[in-house]
């Protein structure tokens, strides 16, 4: 399976909202992270309740984030990003009104082994709308195969370093955030508030300000009619696919230095998430910090 060159590159202003995009996806991933663990506290639950709330999110991403980047190559980038989008702002609108929920006991734990919990209303809403942030999370992915769509071979090491510089920020000025606006009279209403208009933005951005695009594939995938019509549309690499050949997960496995690389990734993305999540319970109960002191 080889590339054949014909990539077309965009000048880098128009690569602007897919940078804007993936900040905005980074920037609502660092604001829940600062009160969260305190929402948690507040509606019943303990530590363990706080990491499955946690890894909720990423949990629900696995099995989304293929779904979706299999639909963003058949359907097109720009189509699923957006779907991504209105997912993650329904999650916000669904996070916002949980804040408003009566305190309602829906499960009561008291367990030598899991502690003494709570589910409560709004904390059973708060799993549901990360869920639902979760499943429909693959803007990052898709950003990143649109990206490679957009771009030349001799371009796309500098832009895919304009966009971690780009989902950096995200994490930067999230906690950021966050601590300042919730050290207001309105505690955690504000940035969840901000969250979601700044969602509001992001789908704002995919539907007039994105560009669109399509991966071109010369095979299975589209039926041979329509080559024509994409090729059209848009100059970039095409591949060829074997007539009636799917890769699956487990021959992804067989390819090589893939295990490598998937295993290097476990292993900094779970330190990552290790820190991001018990610190904020260390934070919250040994040093008695307030949200804004965690985030900033």
């Amino acid at each position: 399976m080889g590339p054949n060159s014909g990539t077309s590159s965009v000048d880098g202003r128009a690569l602007l909202p897919l940078y804007t995009i993936t900040f905005i996806g980074t920037l609502g991933f660092g604001i829940i992270l600062t009160f969260l663990v305190y929402l948690v506290t507040d509606y019943g639950g303990n530590a363990l309740v706080y990491g499955i709330l946690a890894s909720t999110y990423p949990a629900f991403q696995l099995i989304g984030a293929p779904i979706l980047g299999r639909w963003s190559d058949l359907y097109g980038r720009k189509k699923i990003l957006l779907l991504s989008q209105v997912g993650t702002l329904l999650a916000w609108v669904i996070f916002f009104v949980a804040l408003f929920f009566p305190v309602v006991p829906l499960i009561e734990v008291r367990s030598d082994l899991l502690g003494v919990f709570t589910v409560t209303l709004p904390l059973f809403a708060l799993f549901i709308a990360r869920a639902l942030d979760g499943i429909t999370g693959g803007n990052i992915s898709v950003a990143n195969a649109y990206l490679a769509d957009l771009t030349s071979e001799e371009e796309r090491n500098r832009n895919y370093g304009r966009m971690s510089i780009a989902s950096n920020m995200g994490y930067i000025f999230g906690p950021a955030l966050a601590g300042i606006l919730g050290a207001t009279i309105y505690g955690e209403l504000l940035p969840v508030f901000a969250a979601l208009i700044i969602s509001v933005i992001g789908t704002l951005i995919v539907i007039f300000l994105l560009p669109d695009s399509r991966p071109c594939v010369i095979g299975e995938y589209p039926e041979p009619a329509d080559i024509r019509k994409i090729l059209g549309q848009e100059q970039k690499e095409c591949y060829q696919v074997e007539a009636g050949s799917k890769i699956n997960f487990s021959e992804v496995f067989k390819l090589e230095y893939i295990p490598l690389m998937l295993i290097i990734y476990f292993l900094i993305f779970l330190g990552f998430n290790i820190y991001y999540t018990a610190f904020p319970v260390f934070a919250a109960v040994a040093l008695e910090w307030s949200p804004a002191e965690l985030g900033i």
